[in-house]
């Protein structure tokens, strides 16, 4: 059976002039300011820390539109979309409530599977069906949190702390805050469990593993764009598809490239509409799937909303995190 992975990570980029954006976070409790905050840029390494006083400044695209991150230990992570609130000069506030330990939902239902054999389809379906997931690693998996329900047949995941992946294939430290995991099982006639789709979201901040990137990374990190979903949506917004050697099928037959797609431009992004359900993406020898569900816009650098108006599969759907580029990525 073919995996499926429902693509719903939250992101979006995009880089023209530079904007600097400022602010100052403070507690909700009793407005005082909050320090050592952790502000970054949905999906990017462009990332900042509040200041004593709670003040902060970051740089990037006036028509970004990747949601703004606020984390701290102890205070619940706030995501703010409109990030244009902070281009105003007299630093906007920014709210942060403290987090409650809360107790774990009551669930009767008895969980027959070990740990290890939860975790083992947590990191397979999470970092990826490639050789570069064996150079994985996330470092604080005791974080993590897992369920298999039987009724369901599903498997979910939560951490109450961003997950810390040193990933020694591309070169980086990775924050990941996971919002959702579920794996959906089918049993099939032989007893074995099949893996029916992985869906997973969350918000993520790249580091550098090096203060200059090794050789061998760059190498990697240019294989891992070559075919990726980002090139792909890059290509398609730009109708670069045949010059970046993306092939289009429908029921296994090739058809023009933009023969299913409705492309029309919208301000700064370019509006995307199908008029097929499902088609097939060959890059040279790779394959993968697209499930379309609604119209989604992309900038010209290759960054969609919203994150779940298609399912991806295949060669795209089965790189995962151990293939994920940061969306500032050769920009």
């Amino acid at each position: 059976m073919k995996r499926l992975l429902l693509l719903a990570i939250l992101f979006s980029f995009h880089i023209q002039a530079q904007e600097v954006y400022t602010g100052r976070v403070l507690n909700a409790k009793d407005s005082t300011a909050v320090q050592s905050v952790s502000i970054y840029f949905d999906g990017t390494s462009l990332g900042t820390v509040s200041n004593t006083k709670g003040y902060f400044k970051i740089e990037n695209s006036s028509s970004n539109i990747s949601p703004l991150i606020f984390r701290s230990i102890g205070f619940k992570t706030r995501t703010v979309p409109n990030i244009s609130v902070f281009k105003d000069k007299n630093y906007p506030i920014v709210f942060l409530e403290e987090s409650m330990d809360e107790l774990g939902t009551v669930v009767l239902e008895t969980d027959p599977w070990s740990r290890k054999r939860k975790l083992n389809y947590f990191r397979r379906e999470f970092l990826g069906h490639t050789t570069a997931a064996l150079k994985c690693k996330i470092l604080n998996e005791d974080a993590i949190k897992l369920k298999y329900t039987p009724s369901q047949n599903e498997l979910i995941a939560y951490a109450k702390e961003p997950l810390i992946i040193k990933n020694n294939h591309l070169g980086y430290f990775i924050e990941y805050e996971l919002i959702d995991f579920t794996i959906k099982f089918s049993t099939g006639s032989s007893g074995l469990y099949l893996i029916e789709y992985t869906f997973y979201e969350g918000s993520s901040f790249y580091k550098e593993q090096n203060e200059k990137p090794r050789r061998r990374h760059l190498k990697n990190r240019e294989e891992a764009f070559e075919g990726s979903l980002l090139q792909f949506m890059r290509s398609l917004s730009k109708r670069n598809l045949a010059q970046d050697d993306f092939r289009i099928f429908y029921e296994r037959f090739e058809v023009p490239q933009y023969k299913y797609f409705d492309i029309q431009q919208a301000d700064q992004f370019t509006k995307v509409a199908m008029t097929k359900d499902t088609i097939s993406i060959l890059h040279k020898n790779q394959q993968s799937g697209l499930i379309y569900k609604s119209p989604f816009y992309i900038d010209k650098f290759g960054n969609f909303t919203p994150t779940r108006a298609f399912n991806i599969s295949g060669a795209m759907g089965q790189a995962r995190m151990s293939l994920s580029l940061p969306l500032n990525y050769a920009l």
